[in-house]
């Protein structure tokens, strides 16, 4: 098994699948059995408002870009898009393991998109307004599943 290829082994009762391959194929694999074996993972991604990591990490190939541990947004667009662009790599990324955190400040945010730290906060706040992001206590950022409506025409 060469450096670039996984495998990974699920048992349970008298049932074992292996899935080997590399690590986006493993991964959409692996996430595609538990949602088919266990229809309820889907109900319950559905109901706590769980987004589908490796479908969303699909959708955002030719968008954004890990590159040394920051999040480059490849194509100019308005500033709204590019921040749920940005916070949905964030969050695509903490969760496959490419980035180390799924929440940002609008500091990074402008970083990570080129915009202006006023203009980040700006729309940061009409995002907020609008449903789009949540902010925590610390004053972080964070993408949720009703951005995806937003940025792709999902209606979750």
């Amino acid at each position: 098994m060469s450096s670039d290829r996984i495998r990974v082994l699920i048992r349970h009762g008298d049932t074992e699948v292996e899935f080997e391959g590399g690590y986006e194929e493993v991964w959409k694999s692996v996430n595609k059995y538990f949602s088919e074996t266990y229809p309820a993972i889907e109900a319950v991604k559905r109901l706590k408002g769980l987004v589908d990591v490796a479908d969303l990490a699909e959708k955002l190939k030719g968008l954004v870009e890990f590159r040394e541990g920051r999040i480059v947004v490849l194509r100019e667009m308005e500033a709204k898009r590019r921040i749920l662009l940005c916070l949905a790599a964030a969050y695509a990324g903490k969760a496959l393991g490419l980035f180390e955190k799924d929440k940002l400040t609008p500091k990074e945010i402008a970083g990570y998109t080129g915009l202006n730290e006023k203009v980040t906060r700006a729309r940061l706040s009409e995002l907020r307004k609008a449903g789009l992001v949540i902010r925590s206590d610390e004053g972080l950022y964070g993408f949720t599943s009703t951005s995806l409506n937003e940025l792709f025409g999902e209606r979750r």
